[in-house]
């Protein structure tokens, strides 16, 4: 009896110090993939900073562009919350669900980026709070603050593509 209890300290003090020598990995840190810096996005650092340099018509004349091109917004954000939209609403002509979204960190200074996406039940229901996701679709409309504090992006876009973005995602480059 004495000898099994022996045993079973060194066994478990053995454990305990090997088991310590894996790095512990943070499980609220967004995946990699997330990347709204860096990714192919619409509003990235590139971009964003291109946009902020336009004169006021000069960016009235490329959302008017966005908004042309069906299927060209590309985006990445944090959801925050999602419902359902009753027709007659103010945009359920854009679609039956609104997800709304934040990029986590500013993009470029101080700039931060909120969005109102707008879908189908289908594409909008599943996602939940707090997860990152990427989305195509069409630009509906854009407001930007340049004289607020932060400076802010407000953009609603109606969703033909919206997804999670996990560690197994590939990131947009």
């Amino acid at each position: 009896m004495r000898r099994s209890l022996t045993a079973l300290f060194f066994t478990s003090a053995l454990l305990a110090v090997s088991g310590c020598s894996q790095p512990k990995k943070d499980l609220l840190a967004l995946p990699a993939a997330y990347d709204p810096q860096g990714a192919d996005l619409t509003f990235n650092k590139k971009n964003l900073e291109s946009f902020n340099m336009m004169k006021p018509q000069e960016r009235d004349d490329f959302v008017k562009a966005l908004k042309e091109k069906p299927g060209s917004f590309r985006g990445q954000a944090v959801t925050e919350a999602g419902n359902g939209i009753a027709a007659g609403v103010e945009g359920s002509e854009h679609g039956a669900w609104e997800t709304f979204a934040h990029v986590t960190e500013p993009v470029l200074f101080e700039i931060t980026i909120d969005y109102r996406i707008f879908s189908t039940e289908e594409l909008g229901r599943p996602l939940g709070r707090n997860l990152p996701i990427s989305f195509t679709g069409t630009l509906v409309d854009l407001r930007y603050d340049a004289d607020a504090k932060p400076r802010k992006l407000t953009i609603q876009v109606k969703a033909d593509a919206m997804e999670l973005i996990t560690d197994k995602t590939t990131p947009a480059s």
